[in-house]
């Protein structure tokens, strides 16, 4: 404690001490205070703070891609977006896991419905944490900001790894139609978009924005001729996997006066994918590719080469032996979101007041063959239904006066529901009755209830012109519980092993934050900062267990930044390093119970994790070449866990290869030390880099063109020591060329994205699946047993996109 408290002082002390120290009077100037009037023409405006601001003055590190990157680039949702901010990365989980996203390395591994992501998403206003939130498709956004670092104070709840704060675009004064047509040739999509914007009133206007989309799959299915030893399966669609599509989007935005304005935004995002419900392919098999060892069954395709790549190998269940299976036994995600909010701000003269109302509503079904298999069916499937509500109320007061004091205050408010059911239907092929007699393996279903209220507050300070103080805090109160009902039918009477039906917890936490901030000109800002952060623990809604619960994820630390403009302009540089300690981070693990073979996911606190690193961009727009511009950024962050000795080994694991703490009372061991040991999806080095050309086509038309790279090193992709685990280095080319006329009115273009089509994965999981859903296993002795150890499965990203895009405005 007095460590941190020793660091905090000195960092702050010496931003401050250099933001403080006597400038010539000709360096300062009016209006640099950080408001957006001060901004000059070009400049980007952000929300970090809430508050329209030049992103050169806003004391955050963060990286924002405006609407014409995102529509350039082809960015449709948030793996695309990942590409294009160092630093950001995404996994994707099974069933209703959803997206997993890290920044930093700080974010959520968890295949666990309970937890929220250590990275927040924001779309108008709207906070979201539910993994599968953020697979909603992205379109017709006016701005994508990605914020770095903890952010406590004004973005709903805390949110310790950072926010992905979205903001889509409003009606405008004039009449406006969008049509745009895509076509992708890897995966055979079809995408289709309509925007129609009008005003209604002089004070009221209404815009309508609609994306429908359909792929038959980028992976091929390769698992397809079935011999009448491959036992309850049936082949799947050889493409892989048929996915529609669709977003609706309508806003209202309501003006009467200079001072009141109103803005609605109502959205429904559905997909439904057949064939797939996240279960990914196995990317390393040390036991080789091989029949059960304990009864001799065929799971595995003898053809599967255990490699990440394009083809997969998967079956579904037929339902002449899986009774209680649906979708007719084909693997399937439905997600069905609907989410909205209402923003009302009266702007007083000297304080403005604004009242964000959300709403959230996810339904998600989904079945999937967990075990991977590839010939013979697994002993069951996975069958799971689950739905999210969420109501969420955020009241703020934020001043603008003359003077050198000003203030940001509110209150924040959740009361949310977390449903999760999960079924077995059991294979009668391998499982003939008596055994069984309910046609299912266990049925489970969790119900989390969340309530969360927080007060904040901030105060800023204009010591001089050009320096500003900053201190702020969140006050958080969350109380969650949970109800569980859990059964194995085991025989003719199911066996209740039911958890306490109202197990709760109450978490209380403040998180205090202050930035120094020195402007002594309009085109340099130099700014420090000290932050404390807070994620609530929860419980585990998977399986369950001794103890489903698992306690806070907290984090302190600082960063100081450098933002300039230089070359009158023409150049911009950022600069920023940062230093956090984390404690209790939220992390988890997929194993199987030994004793009863059942699945069992175990979500547990580390003891501690740290990170540090440097962020830096650039952009360069030369005036003697007009229509140009280069672009780079890189991000070297070095994120470990200091403290994590009693990690939970991996099925399978032995002792020489580091499970070899906390004996059991057989004499084997159950626990490994990951102290030391890289987190989760954090790279060391990540970067990219751009270059883009428009230039005039004769008198009525452009062209434009584009080339960018993206570079990866190593990182981890679940926990664990084993080499296998990590993702190795890459690298990916995007390219795009466009012609259209020189008023917008219309555009064809050619983009291609993952041109070297790199097959790569952010989140795995380590598991037998040779052995079709129970296993014989090993774990902690001096030798894994005829079982072996765990294979290595993993969700790969899309590979290559090659779009062919007509746009039309009128």
């Amino acid at each position: 404690m007095i460590g941190w408290k020793l660091r905090s002082c000195l960092l702050f002390g010496v931003a401050a001490g250099a933001v403080m120290a006597p400038q010539p009077v000709a360096a300062q100037s009016e209006g640099s205070s950080g408001s957006a009037e001060s901004s000059v023409p070009g400049d980007i405006i952000v929300t970090a703070r809430r508050r329209q601001e030049s992103i050169l003055k806003v004391p955050v590190v963060e990286t924002v891609l405006t609407s014409e990157q995102l529509e350039n680039n082809q960015i449709k949702d948030l793996t695309d977006l990942a590409t294009r901010v160092p630093g950001l990365n995404m996994g994707i989980g099974p069933l209703t896991i959803g997206p997993q996203i890290s920044l930093r390395g700080i974010g959520t591994n968890a295949l666990d419905q309970g937890i929220d992501q250590s990275v927040s998403l924001n779309v108008d206003g709207l906070s979201m944490t539910q993994g599968l939130a953020y697979s909603a498709g992205m379109f017709d956004l006016a701005q994508a900001e990605v914020l770095k670092g903890p952010q406590a104070l004004f973005f709903g709840k805390n949110s310790p790894g950072g926010v992905v704060s979205l903001r889509t675009n409003d009606p405008g004064d004039e009449l406006e139609i969008i049509a745009r047509l895509g076509y992708e040739a890897e995966a055979e999509e079809k995408r289709g978009e309509l925007i129609i914007s009008t005003p209604v009133t002089d004070t009221f206007g209404l815009r309508l924005a609609g994306m429908s989309s359909f792929q038959e799959g980028f992976f091929r299915n390769r698992a397809q001729n079935l011999g009448p030893d491959a036992f309850g399966s049936i082949p799947l669609k050889r493409k892989f996997a048929e996915t529609r599509s669709h977003i609706v989007r309508l806003t209202g935005l309501w003006e009467p006066t200079t001072d009141f304005t109103a803005r609605l935004k109502l959205n429904w995002a559905y997909d439904n994918i057949q064939g797939d419900a996240g279960q990914g392919q196995r990317a390393d098999c040390p036991n080789g590719n091989r029949p059960d060892p304990a009864s001799g069954v065929i799971f595995q395709n003898p053809d599967d080469d255990c490699r990440l790549n394009r083809s997969i190998y998967l079956v579904g269940a037929d339902p002449a032996f899986f009774p209680n299976v649906r979708n007719g036994g084909v693997p399937r995600m439905v997600r069905d979101q609907k989410f909205g909010t209402l923003e009302l701000s009266y702007d007083t003269g000297n304080i403005n007041l604004t009242s964000i109302t959300g709403y959230y509503d996810l339904r998600s079904e989904s079945l999937i063959n967990a075990i991977l298999t590839g010939y013979s069916a697994a002993y069951y499937f996975a069958d799971n239904h689950f739905y999210r509500h969420d109501f969420t109320q955020e009241f703020r007061a934020d001043s603008d006066y003359s003077g050198p004091l000003n203030f940001t205050v509110g209150a924040f408010y959740q009361d949310g529901v977390v449903f999760n059911r999960l079924q077995l239907p059991v294979n009668r092929a391998l499982l003939p009755e008596p055994s069984f007699p309910t046609g299912f393996l266990a049925t489970g279903s969790h119900k989390l209830s969340i309530e969360s209220y927080s007060a904040f507050g901030q105060v800023r300070y204009q010591v001089v012109p050009t320096v500003e103080l900053a201190a702020g805090v969140r006050w958080s109160h969350e109380t969650r519980s949970d109800r569980v009902l859990f059964n194995v039918f085991e025989g003719s009477t199911p066996l209740d092993i039911s958890l306490p039906n109202n197990d709760k917890f109450t978490s209380k936490n403040w998180s205090p934050e202050a930035t120094i901030t020195w402007t002594p000109t309009d085109d340099l800002t130099l700014f420090a900062a000290v932050k404390q952060g807070y994620k609530s623990g929860s419980f585990t809604l998977v399986t369950p267990a001794a103890n489903p619960h698992f306690g806070d994820e907290r984090i302190r630390g600082g960063e100081i930044g450098l933002k300039s403009r230089l070359l009158d302009r023409q150049l911009s540089v950022n600069l920023a390093g940062y230093y956090y300690k984390y404690k209790g981070l939220q992390v988890n693990l997929s194993l199987t119970d030994p004793v009863t073979g059942f699945p069992v996911i175990v979500t547990q606190n580390a003891g501690g994790a740290k990170i540090y690193g440097i962020d830096f961009d650039f952009s360069y727009s030369p005036d003697a070449i007009d229509g140009l511009t280069i672009s780079g950024a890189i991000n070297w962050n070095h994120s470990r866990f200091t403290d994590f000795a009693n990690a939970t080994c991996i099925n399978g694991q032995t002792i020489s290869e580091g499970c070899n703490l906390l004996p059991d009372e057989d004499g084997l061991f159950t626990a490994q030390d990951l102290t030391g040991q890289p987190l989760p999806r954090g790279a060391d080095w990540t970067g990219n880099a751009a270059i883009s050309y428009e230039m005039p086509a004769g008198e009525d038309a452009i062209i434009r063109f584009g080339v960018a790279g993206q570079y990866s090193s190593k990182f981890i992709r679940t926990l664990g020591l084993d080499p296998a685990y990590y993702q190795p280095t890459y690298a990916t080319v995007d390219g795009n060329i466009a012609y259209g006329a020189a008023d917008d009115s219309w555009e064809v273009a050619l983009i291609g994205r993952n041109l070297s089509n790199k097959i790569t994965a952010g989140s795995c999981t380590a598991s037998s699946f040779e052995q079709g859903g129970f296993t014989s296993q090993v774990t902690g002795a001096a030798s894994a047993g005829p079982a072996g150890k765990s294979e290595f499965s993993c969700i790969a990203r899309r590979g290559r996109e090659v779009w062919l895009r007509l746009t039309v405005k009128g």
